[in-house]
């Protein structure tokens, strides 16, 4: 997502929607950050999009990937569904500094939110942090009323700053963290200008701290939210996080199987199974990606069989296969 605040009248310059400010490669000393979110990456939230590298209408990572937008300035991480996002997911301050802007009180972003709603907004609630030496961080997407901080307040590195929402600029619940050395854009997985050439083979020797790093490798695809019904499931309740029922009864006119995959790529492979107590396959579905796709929904399933639903436990699979590696993610739930 372009993520970009205006907050009063402080920084403007930096904060203009779509325009790349250029510049030379961070010099040192280099900031350390931490991960802004207090969640276990690929586990209960993902790594979902970088700082678009291109500086043309297009889209790179510093990988030479496209898990991007256009103009995108910096690095989100997101979360499964809203559900989990309105329990309540800390946001963190990534390093030591002192509160120099502030927005809040916007509400979730909805399909009726218009782009004039956004203007000069994309950022939603956010938190603006200023470092030593010139360096400063911006976190965007904030849930309302959640800011922990106050303009002019000093924070120390993890400490809880707010948490993970829905607002600005946004699709899906995630918190999207930029970093800047003076008014340059830099790439917190490289320490590069957010214009500069990528990297195939790079090792995110950046700006992450060792321990954080640890849990930011380059994502593959990403099977991230499943789970059952016993309907075609609706895609805005699957993304409310509304449809968590293990149980089912053997009345049920039907039985599905559904599953959502954040970062897939033209060629992989994905197969939906949902396999009935004997181990047999109830339903099996198998499709190539055509194109870059940063979230993905699809399901399986069928309507009850003439004799009935067999009584017993019931495995939903998704297999993700990309170049020869294949990822998987399964659920279980019980027909009685």
């Amino acid at each position: 997502m372009r993520n970009h605040m205006k907050i009063g009248k402080w920084r403007t310059a930096l904060l203009i929607c779509g325009i790349f400010i250029a510049g030379p490669a961070a010099a040192e000393p280099k900031l350390t950050l931490e991960l802004p979110i207090d969640c276990r990456i690929g586990d209960d939230c993902w790594l979902v999009n970088f700082v678009d590298r291109d500086p043309g209408p297009g889209r790179i990572d510093f990988r030479c990937g496209d898990l991007s937008y256009n103009t995108h300035k910096g690095t989100d991480i997101a979360l499964a569904n809203i559900a989990q996002m309105r329990r309540g997911v800390a946001v963190l301050a990534a390093a030591p500094g002192r509160v120099v802007g502030i927005r809040d009180g916007m509400g979730e972003t909805a399909k009726t939110t218009s782009s004039a709603d956004l203007k000069g907004r994309d950022c939603g609630n956010g938190i603006m942090i200023e470092h030593e030496d010139g360096w400063s961080t911006q976190y965007c997407h904030m849930k309302a009323g959640s800011l922990a901080v106050v303009e002019g307040s000093n924070v120390r590195r993890g400490q809880g700053i707010g948490e993970v929402g829905l607002s600005g600029r946004t699709e899906f619940p995630h918190i999207h963290i930029t970093v800047r050395k003076g008014n340059t854009v830099i790439d917190p997985f490289t320490g590069e200008s957010q214009i500069s050439a990528c990297d195939k083979t790079s090792k995110m020797d950046g700006l992450w701290s060792d321990s954080a790093r640890k849990n930011l490798a380059y994502p593959g695809p990403q099977p991230f939210n499943i789970g059952f019904d016993d309907s075609v499931p609706k895609v805005e309740n699957v993304r409310a996080g509304l449809l968590n029922e293990n149980t089912f009864s053997l009345d049920a006119a039907a039985f599905v199987f559904w599953a959502e995959s954040y970062s897939l790529l033209a060629g992989d492979d994905v197969r939906l199974t949902l396999r009935g107590p004997d181990g047999n396959a109830v339903s099996d579905n198998r499709i190539q990606i055509e194109k870059t796709l940063a979230r993905y929904f699809r399901f399986v399933g069928r309507k009850k069989p003439t004799d009935g639903w067999p009584v017993g436990t019931y495995t939903g699979e998704i297999a993700v296969t990309r170049d020869g590696v294949t990822v998987t993610k399964r659920a279980r739930a019980e027909i009685r």
